[in-house]
């Protein structure tokens, strides 16, 4: 028995995902082999070879020129009449500006001789480390990810983010067109050239997982692509699957055409179980969170019993090449605790699936983190809880002190009074370099009835301890949660200007009713919001609330993002989506006095999003 783990685009190139290492580590514990193949990074070398940029920017060309002379003859007033168009004749008129545009905004024929050498710096030991040159090649990288889309728009892939077709709902009749659209899906030529490396008779189960949104379109063209290449069976997986269960069960004819299985929930019992089931050793229905075809129609069986999260293996990396990634240094994921600890924030869907919370032994963690380094020589870790709790990561911190190990890491915190300067400077010591806090609103009723359960008056307290230790505090906020007034979100922007300080970065965020959040219990119950859907397969709906809109809150989060980055443009990283692993990497070289107070002559402050 042999299994083969897929993971595909669209995600973020700079470091592993955990999740095929952990099931890959829980399938060889019970004796059955593996193999990993990380197709997102290896998409990413592809698409920004000169030749691939070449190759696009030709057609980019091409397109431009036959659209060009289309739009003149057929649709001179195409700004006025474009909603009266089709939706063929709309995707069109967006492919025509969108070319038009980044062609003239950019120097196309420069970044495609710079892209493989802006590429060699994002993985450089020292000229990464060199904030001009870094940054510089990051807006190469950034320029050329336009071009690489430039054919398939208005579908475009970022450094951070996968968008497809913004005129198309997220249903199943607009997916699997744009899965099998070659105008539209830059994926499809790639992962055909991929398959046929693949030996098929080695494996006895395929899984491709799909961890989020931005990997929709491309992991079903890679999974649809798999069962049209060979019978070998298919399983999907992953928190998108997992949250999205209903809308992929009321559509059978997932099955079959894009695989034979979905997965959902904790993957580390059932994808034993499925293996088992596969090598005849077990029957069907005692695969525990698997979905599948029964007389026609989907079925899912239960649940397996709660995982002891002590039984999990170390996550396996040995099929990885860390030098494909676009980083110096690895920052290996791992995870300390299963579930939130608090669990209780009304706009989060985190507690979807999950099974309660548990914690690793604080021995455990330390021999896992030595086998890491002893294994794979890395030193850089993200720990990927929801949330550590003060006393744990204060134990641990002493352990890490104890055993002697010099690691860096960072992770997502809440702001608990719990968390002393004291505290803080031992979780220096032993190699914290970034704190992620959910700031979230000003607002003391705003923050209540998001019930994130803090001491509000703490809060500064926490980040000024905290950045007096010498750790980069990054601050999340939210925009406009419901009845949350335009003063309210002013009072909260105000903050994170106000305060530079103390929080060296931060991430604004429009609030996002998403349809498995606690907050979803409470509709229409007291009248504060209504949705409608983006699409079935969407899990952020269009909310109807009581306060600022949706399309406000989005002008409001987009000028505070362009004031903020134009106020700190000579900075490095002042905002942050995903550029965490590389900004640790930083810390463990410089100081945060040092990268906070960089100042540059040019305006290098980019972001990806």
């Amino acid at each position: 028995m042999k299994v083969l783990l897929l993971f595909p685009p669209q995600w973020t190139p700079n470091s592993p995902y955990l999740a095929l290492p952990l099931l890959s580590a829980q399938l060889k514990k019970h004796g059955i082999e593996t193999e990993i193949r990380d197709i997102n990074i290896e998409f990413f070398n592809h698409i920004l070879t000169k030749e691939n940029l070449s190759r696009r920017l030709n057609e980019a060309k091409e397109l431009l020129k036959l659209l060009g002379s289309t739009v003149e003859k057929n649709y001179p007033d195409a700004v006025s009449k474009f909603n009266t168009y089709t939706v063929e004749e709309q995707t069109m008129l967006m492919k025509f500006k969108k070319i038009s545009d980044v062609l003239g905004e950019i120097d196309a024929d420069e970044t495609v001789v710079k892209c493989e050498e802006a590429l060699k710096i994002t993985k450089s030991k020292t000229d990464f480390y060199n904030p001009e040159k870094l940054f510089a090649a990051k807006k190469v990288i950034q320029d050329a990810l336009k071009i690489a889309s430039l054919p398939f728009a208005p579908n475009e892939m970022i450094y951070d983010n996968y968008f497809s077709n913004p005129l198309l709902k997220l249903d199943w009749v607009n997916i699997d067109p744009q899965c099998k659209d070659r105008s539209l899906n830059m994926f499809i030529g790639f992962f055909e050239d991929e398959i046929k490396k693949i030996n098929f008779s080695e494996y006895d189960l395929i899984c491709v997982t799909m961890p989020d949104l931005s990997q929709l379109i491309p992991a079903l063209t890679l999974s649809r692509l798999l069962k049209a290449a060979d019978s070998t069976p298919v399983a999907i997986g992953g928190n998108y699957v997992t949250q999205n269960k209903a809308d992929f069960m009321n559509h059978p004819e997932v099955f079959g055409e894009y695989c034979d299985y979905l997965m959902v929930g904790d993957g580390e019992r059932s994808i034993i179980h499925l293996a088992e089931f596969i090598g005849g050793k077990r029957e069907i229905s005692e695969v525990s969170n698997l979905v599948y075809l029964k007389g026609g129609k989907a079925v899912c069986n239960p649940p397996a019993e709660e995982l002891d999260f002590r039984e999990v293996a170390y996550a396996d990396f040995g099929s990885y090449d860390f030098s494909r990634y676009f980083s110096p240094d690895p920052v290996i994921p791992m995870q300390l605790s299963k579930g939130c600890y608090w669990g209780k924030c009304t706009f989060c869907d985190y507690y979807y699936g999950q099974q309660c919370y548990d914690t690793k032994k604080i021995s455990d963690v330390i021999d896992e983190i030595k086998h890491f380094i002893d294994n794979y020589g890395v030193n850089h870790f993200i720990f990927i809880d929801e949330a550590i709790p003060p006393k744990y990561y204060n134990e641990l911190a002493n352990a890490i002190l104890e055993n002697g190990l010099e690691i860096y890491f960072y992770s997502f915190v809440r702001l608990e009074k719990g968390f002393t300067k004291e505290i803080f400077e031992n979780l220096y010591r032993a190699g914290m370099r970034i704190g992620l806090w959910g700031y979230e609103a000003w607002s003391e009723r705003v923050m209540k009835m998001m019930n994130k359960g803090i001491d509000l008056s703490e809060r500064m307290r926490i980040l000024r301890d905290s950045r007096e230790a010498g750790i980069w505090n990054n601050s999340l906020f939210i925009m406009g949660y419901p009845t949350e007034t335009r003063e309210e979100i002013e009072k909260t922007i105000a903050v994170m200007n106000e305060n530079r300080d103390i929080i060296n970065s931060c991430t604004p965020s429009n609030f996002s009713l998403k349809k498995n959040a606690i907050l979803m219990k409470f509709i229409g119950s007291n009248g504060l919001l209504g949705f409608e859907t983006n699409g079935e397969f969407y899990t952020v709906l269009k909310d109807k609330i009581q306060g600022v809109p949706q399309h406000e809150r989005r002008e409001i989060r987009r000028r505070f993002h362009s004031d903020y980055i134009e106020t700190n443009k000579h900075c490095i990283w002042p905002v942050n989506y995903s550029d965490f692993d590389h900004l640790l990497l930083y810390l463990s070289v410089y100081t945060c006095d040092y990268v906070s107070g960089y100042r540059s002559k040019d305006n290098i402050c980019l972001q990806f999003r």
